[in-house]
């Protein structure tokens, strides 16, 4: 019998309930329509998922430590490395695969730590605000980013989920994991995880608690609440965006 829709937990016939497992049961051949919100992370009492927040922007502020000591091109390619997270199968794929971002919009979101002085000299504290200035990169990419960046949580957290319900574990190869001594991707990582098993690619899980259809920043809110009509069809420049961001709050 064909399953429509096929999950992890009903290819392997686990009697699982979504709503007694801590993480989204992810389709094997699409996406789930669900993003991961970095804001979740930072407001959690829970310890651990405060330092993973911390982890997070501090990877991500490392850009800005790359372009200020003239190592521009590495911020660029570490930027793209983390663009795209195929493994967790968020977003709105219907065949689980996702495209990184070109060395364009690396370079405009790189950009952003150099016309905005608060960037340049304090870092982010929410790196989603960068939807807010660099057109097409909404709460897809967003979620993409987080989990690239603290993906080797989600590699344990995956492994002891599956452990828990009898989910099998094979070799696999991750195509990139950030590792947090050297603040660099390492290529083609191997570890155990689930697979999928027609391809035979990895499959990572997420914690349900960080996941929100409509993340609390996204750039769909932004111009729905605090920009003018014509914003939408004459854009800021990055400076004039952050005034109107500032004086509607």
């Amino acid at each position: 019998m064909t399953i429509i829709k096929p999950r992890i937990t009903d290819y392997h016939s686990i009697d699982a309930v979504q709503s007694k497992l801590d993480f989204a049961i992810p389709f094997l051949d699409e996406d789930i329509p669900l993003y991961v919100d970095p804001f979740l992370l930072w407001k959690s009492p829970s310890q651990q998922d405060q330092a993973l927040h911390t982890s997070l922007i501090n990877a991500f502020n490392h850009l800005n430590f790359l372009i200020r000591k003239e190592k521009h091109h590495q911020a660029q390619n570490q930027l793209i490395l983390a663009s795209e997270c195929n493994e967790v199968g968020l977003g709105l794929s219907k065949k689980r695969k996702g495209l990184r971002i070109g060395t364009e919009k690396a370079n405009e979101i790189l950009s952003l730590f150099e016309t905005i002085p608060e960037y340049g000299k304090y870092g982010f504290t929410h790196f989603e605000e960068i939807q807010l200035y660099v057109n097409g990169i909404a709460k897809d990419r967003i979620s993409d980013i987080c989990c690239n960046f603290i993906k080797c949580f989600l590699i344990d957290f995956t492994i002891q989920e599956c452990e828990e319900i009898g989910i099998p574990l094979e070799k696999t190869v991750l195509p990139s994991l950030y590792n947090y001594r050297d603040n660099q991707f390492v290529l083609d990582y191997e570890t155990n995880l689930p697979v999928n098993p027609e391809t035979k690619e990895p499959i990572i899980f997420v914690p349900k608690r960080w996941l929100r259809f409509s993340p609390w920043i996204n750039f769909e809110d932004y111009f729905k609440e605090y920009c003018p009509r014509d914003e939408i069809f004459n854009p800021r420049e990055p400076e004039e965006r952050v005034k109107v961001l500032k004086f509607n709050t």
